[in-house]
């Protein structure tokens, strides 16, 4: 008698099993180098491969594909841009010629004209505070 029951349990254990795995469904295209979803006029196609992206649809000759306007290129090409600046840079930081540089003379009056254009702004404003102060407190110099 149990080992009708154990043999009737394992059965039934088995259907339940069969059952639940017969209702998941395997992804559609599973393995698949495109996949279509279809559109207004057409079908969109994924490359699964690349990622590259394409309209298609059917026109008097045929079916056709056009690939859908994508930024990745030009994203990708200025990644690669900004990568190739900063090993520039870091080739540059490392290298002593660049590290010890002494600033040119066009560098240094450039700074200096800044200095100078500063220095009489801030003159011209104590100049003023001062004329405001005496002319509030006469008498006083």
């Amino acid at each position: 008698m149990k080992l009708r029951i154990a043999i009737s349990s394992l059965v039934l254990a088995a259907a339940v099993a069969a059952g639940a795995l017969a209702q998941t469904p395997s992804p559609p295209n599973e393995g698949w180098r495109y996949k279509l979803e279809k559109t207004n006029g057409g079908f969109l196609r994924l490359d699964a491969q690349t990622g590259q992206v394409s309209f298609c649809r059917e026109r008097e000759s045929g079916w056709s594909c056009e690939t859908v306007a994508d930024d990745r290129a030009a994203l990708e090409a200025e990644i690669k841009r900004l990568s190739d600046r900063v090993a520039e840079l870091e080739k540059r930081r490392n290298d002593p010629a660049e590290r010890f540089r002494t600033p040119s003379d066009q560098e240094i009056e450039q700074v200096m004209g800044f200095f100078e254009k500063a220095m009489k702004r801030f003159r011209g404003v104590v100049e003023n505070l001062k004329k405001e102060w005496e002319a509030e407190t006469p008498g006083r110099s």
